[in-house]
């Protein structure tokens, strides 16, 4: 248990404690299930993307920590690009650390009732990818989030709703895994 207070004092440390006169915007998003925890933190600094994840399970733990490049590109999504350290806890079985390359696309853009939201990476990593969608209603502030994601060792499709509390960037979320057949609940900070 301890391993876990320190890796997600460290996430929300890292996510927040960086110069915010540069900022760009930073997320953190935690989720508490019965048999899964989990946080993502990221912050955009110009060009540059930071993230972390961490995962507890219960066979296990991973994480991830990647910086990333914003490729100068005149297109309709961002690419972005570069180097990820993740790792892998099975237990009995030790550590797995491995280095490799992560690239993410996304798009954010506004509509008529209010913002959607999609983003796509893959990772040599694990051999892992990741896939989002998010639609949000401006007037109720809800969102419902779609995600599916997948690597050697995992597979998993999640549904989320979430709901932002008035006048702030955090928002309280609520969930089903359909693979793991798991309910969960969480918040998230969005400040892009």
């Amino acid at each position: 248990m301890p391993h876990r207070i320190v890796l997600l004092s460290a996430i929300i440390a890292g996510a927040f404690l960086v110069q915010p006169v540069l900022a760009d915007g930073e997320f953190l998003q935690i989720d508490i299930g019965g048999q899964t925890q989990t946080a993502v933190g990221a912050v955009s600094r110009g060009s540059f993307a930071y993230g972390i994840s961490y995962a507890d399970y219960d066979d296990g733990r991973s994480g991830s920590v990647s910086v990333a490049y914003a490729l100068p590109l005149n297109a309709p999504v961002y690419l972005k690009v570069g180097p990820t350290v993740g790792y892998q806890d099975d237990d009995g079985e030790g550590d797995d650390f491995e280095a490799g390359l992560r690239l993410v696309a996304d798009r954010y853009f506004p509509t008529d009732f209010g913002s959607a939201y999609f983003l796509g990476e893959a990772s040599t990593v694990h051999n892992s990818w990741f896939l989002l969608t998010q639609v949000t209603y401006a007037p109720a502030d809800l969102g419902i989030e779609l995600s599916r994601g997948a690597s050697e060792t995992y597979s998993e499709t999640t549904v989320a709703v979430q709901k932002r509390l008035a006048g702030s960037s955090v928002s309280l979320r609520v969930g089903y895994k359909l693979s793991s057949e798991e309910f969960f609940a969480g918040f998230s900070i969005n400040t892009f």
